[in-house]
């Protein structure tokens, strides 16, 4: 009697996959089956990099360039060249930049296809709060990457190439080492910049509220200079400030959304759940 009164859609379409069972031979398959999709379009993205390899090495070194001008300008230095010194590493270079390309711009359908593979394990609930939160996460990350890009890594070349009596010292860069340092830093601003998204789910999945956020603010900031310092490559008060001062405002607009989660967001996960079968 309560079956037939049961709507279609009030219990079978917010239940995970739909209601239907899966061996996990069968979860196997299909994760194979999103993997091997994402490797393709890796592959396929990663040859047209190549193709345009040179365009995107510049982009790469266009920090360094323009700090070899700034060095110029202020110091009377001439420019200096990145180096390699093994007979691979020149080609390595270019192979790793259209790799790194290719994963960027490959990141969202990698996403989409892992997406359509988890989002069968999750109920409807689940599955819109994923949806919102994952162009939220990418859209933060890329932020991450062009502060870094932008703003960090230049002012951190000019601290550092630049320290020292011109007169003895002349910097000779590796392009692998270059390159390693371009990579870290950018990758961590853009996990750095996931602080926000972090602190919106502490507080609406009510680990950490809002308000036991801002009472910690203290603690936060001294980690943040910590952390600052960790990531920064050198020990100076600007490129420190580059990095904790961000840090600071994130978490702020962190509390800022954290406090506006609507209270149905934070309602204990009892109350989340689908309604049981009869």
């Amino acid at each position: 009697m309560a079956a037939a009164e049961r709507k279609p859609g009030d219990g079978e379409s917010d239940l995970p996959g739909g209601g239907k069972a899966m061996t996990f031979a069968q979860h196997l398959e299909e994760l194979r089956g999103h993997v091997l999709r994402s490797v393709l379009a890796l592959v396929a993205l990663c040859v047209v990099c190549w193709i345009f390899q040179d365009e995107i090495a510049y982009l790469v070194m266009w920090p360094y360039l323009d700090t070899q001008e700034w060095l110029k300008e202020t110091y009377g230095r001439e420019p200096s060249k990145l180096k390699f010194f093994s007979v691979p590493e020149g080609f390595f270079f270019h192979f790793k930049i259209a790799l790194y390309g290719a994963a960027i711009v490959t990141m969202p359908y990698f996403l989409f296809e892992m997406w359509r593979f988890i989002s069968a394990g999750l109920y409807r609930h689940e599955r819109r709060a994923v949806m919102h939160l994952l162009p939220v996460s990418f859209a933060l990350f890329l932020l991450g990457v062009l502060f870094a890009y932008f703003v960090l890594i230049p002012v951190a070349l000019r601290f550092l190439l630049g320290y020292g009596n011109p007169e003895y010292i002349e910097p000779d860069i590796r392009l692998e080492y270059y390159l390693s340092f371009f990579v870290m830093l950018c990758l961590l601003l853009g996990a750095v910049f996931q602080l926000p998204l972090l602190q919106v789910i502490l507080a609406r999945f009510g680990l950490v509220s809002a308000a036991t956020q801002a009472r910690h603010r203290k603690a936060f900031i001294m980690g943040a200079v910590v952390a600052a310092a960790v990531i920064t490559p050198t020990g100076d008060a600007v490129t420190l400030s580059l990095v904790a001062v961000p840090m600071l405002i994130l978490y702020e607009l962190g509390l800022l959304v954290a406090r506006r989660v609507p209270a149905a967001a934070r309602a204990p996960a009892a109350s989340r759940l689908p309604p049981a079968s009869p």
